[in-house]
């Protein structure tokens, strides 16, 4: 917990360092074991026995060649072509298709969990001494697109470390691509180049450290650069399943730091569990919604124009639209799917927060111009690429989207802002992928269509509560007739747009065969002067009377279906002497 709150603190503030046992679970050899097994091939081919010991190998080439073993020499003994010397490398740390049916050489909890910690901002530097991708794979699955440090030479021109927001991972003893980068013999080990022992002093200098998987025993390099380092600006975690060796120990205790009883799976997946348990806590904290909020209401009450609240929309919306998981695979296996997919939801929801609750405020005291600071980006945001794998995390991909028209939305229509409302129901655009065809993006922006849960009508209306209650209306009354009113209008648009309803979460009436949306009778009742009302007069289903009264009673008849098919089917009682939610009763 003390790191979580650490890492959830000081974002970006620090670094991780990854020895070979964080690879074990994964099913690679770490570099040791991948020499030995190289030098038994030498050893086979020459009809001589290794002896027996965990350095049996390495003694054998040692006194056979009277040299050390070095991958590019051990590489040029087996196979005389530089293909043939790459296919022998790679089948160390390239999964086969057996393999890759077993889940082997590919990444293990603790790599997909440094990349959630990546994807979210609170890691950026990630050390690995190993010389296989399983890092980098993680990242680019979660969508990220990392700088990779194979060999001293890539430090020239490298973007500094704290602007690493992709993350950078240095391969500080080579990568298996680059044979001759790779490092692993007692004299390789011993001293680094001047360029990379800088970057050590400023990593152990500038970063707490996160370490797990080493041992310390075999890298007297790397030992010396931590010695050497004068300071501890911050704390220091030593994960290791086994007690420490006594290197490791010298080491921890000169940093002040903290021994964890863990593997790297378990100490990892339980430290990004935490930051997001943590991360989700604060999302819910009313004083910092309440402060932004704040702040932008002086803004628009001032005179000029509203220069910080633009440009902190501006800001958010970039983030947004450049954010990882826009690009994450959506390619998860189907047993992690439901607990992926919820770890996404809660980090957008968390993402999107500071954008939904400004434009809230903009929407209802806002005017034309302050519009202009947000409009585009609903479009924008349901703008997304679609790739293989799992339609529930490709849909996901608009959620940002999704919050920003409820929030912008139910704040116009609170105000009574019609032309507003109107444009933001009719105005953005976007794509059915599934029937390619351009529609208007309130079409397809429905929370079941992008959060794809059953609830999750129900659970857009919780988030969005909390930031509008004693905030942008004054009470949860007005937020509850202000969600009634856009979502009923909302689903117009979806049925004119022939698109499947489905557990909305609006409050019905009535009894078996004729449930009504709290919602109908209201629209009714603005409507009965004609056309000239503003909704209307702003273009809202074309302005044609007719054509949303048609689409009024579709609407009304399959939510009625829907409620009769809940109320044979539910062991459950409706009360039909009040409103009620039917989707809490699905």
């Amino acid at each position: 917990m003390k790191l979580a709150l650490g890492l959830l603190a000081v974002p970006g503030g620090y670094a991780v360092l990854l020895g070979a046992g964080a690879s074990v679970s994964a099913g690679m050899l770490s570099a040791w074991g991948v020499q030995c097994d190289l030098i038994r091939q030498i050893a086979s081919a020459e009809g001589a026995e290794i002896p027996d010991g965990d350095d049996g190998p390495y003694d054998w080439y040692v006194e056979r060649f009277k040299r050390e073993p070095a991958y590019d020499t051990l590489l040029a003994d087996l196979s005389e072509t530089t293909s043939g010397r790459q296919a022998l490398l790679r089948s160390y740390f390239e999964p086969d298709e057996t393999e890759r049916e077993q889940g082997i050489k590919q990444p293990a909890d603790a790599h997909r969990a440094l990349a959630r910690l990546v994807a979210d901002g609170h890691i950026r530097v990630i050390i690995t001494l190993n010389f296989d991708h399983l890092v980098e794979d993680a990242l680019r699955e979660a969508g990220l697109r990392p700088t990779i440090i194979r060999r001293p030479s890539d430090l020239t021109g490298m973007i500094p470390l704290h602007a690493q927001r992709q993350g950078v991972v240095i391969h500080l003893h080579g990568d298996y691509l680059d044979p001759d980068s790779m490092r692993n013999t007692p004299e390789e080990l011993k001293e680094y180049e001047q360029e990379v022992d800088r970057l050590l002093d400023q990593v152990f200098d500038e970063y707490g450290l996160i370490i797990a998987g080493w041992s310390a025993k075999y890298d007297p390099a790397l030992v010396s650069a931590l010695k050497r380092c004068p300071t501890r600006r911050f704390d220091t975690y030593w994960a290791d399943p086994y007690p420490l060796s006594s290197a490791a120990t010298e080491l921890l205790e000169q940093r002040q730091g903290t021994y964890v009883p863990a593997d790297a799976d378990r100490f990892l997946t339980r430290t990004a569990d935490a930051v997001t348990a943590l991360a989700k806590r604060n999302r819910a904290n009313p004083h910092n919604i309440a402060t932004a909020i704040a702040t932008a209401k002086r803004e628009l009450r001032s005179e000029g124009p509203a220069i910080n609240l633009h440009d902190t929309l501006r800001r958010e919306a970039a983030r947004l639209a450049d954010h990882p998981l826009r690009t994450a695979t959506a390619d998860i296996p189907q047993p992690e799917l439901e607990a992926e997919h919820e770890r996404r939801l809660t980090a957008w929801e968390s993402e999107t927060e500071t954008l939904a609750a400004l434009a809230a405020v903009t929407a209802y005291w806002g005017n034309d111009t302050t519009d202009r600071y947000w409009f585009a980006d609903i479009e924008r945001l349901a703008t997304v690429t679609w790739g293989n794998g799992q339609r529930a995390l490709n849909d996901l991909r608009r959620a940002p989207a999704t919050l920003l028209l409820h929030s912008a939305s139910i704040a116009a229509i609170a105000a009574e802002r019609w032309p507003l409302a109107a444009r933001l129901l009719t105005g953005p655009r976007a794509e059915d992928i599934m029937r390619r065809a351009d529609m208007p993006a309130a079409a397809l922006l429905g929370p079941e269509t992008v959060l794809g849960l059953r609830t999750s009508a129900a659970r857009v209306h919780g988030y969005l509560k909390p930031i509008f209650t004693g905030h942008v209306v004054a009470n949860e009354s007005a937020f509850t007739e202000a969600w009634e009113r856009f979502e009923y209008l909302r689903l117009l648009v979806q049925e004119d747009a022939g698109n499947y309803i489905s557990t909305p979460h609006l409050l019905v009436s009535g009894m078996r065969g004729d449930y009504r949306p709290l919602a109908s009778p209201w629209l009714e009742r603005e409507l009965a002067p004609g056309d000239q009302h503003p909704l209307l007069r702003a273009g809202f289903l074309g302005g044609d009377l007719e054509r949303v009264t048609t689409t009024q009673k579709m609407v009304d008849s399959r939510i009625s279906e829907w409620v009769d098919q809940i109320d044979w089917s539910t062991s459950r009682a409706i009360n039909r002497f009040g409103p009620f939610y039917p989707d809490e009763l699905s």
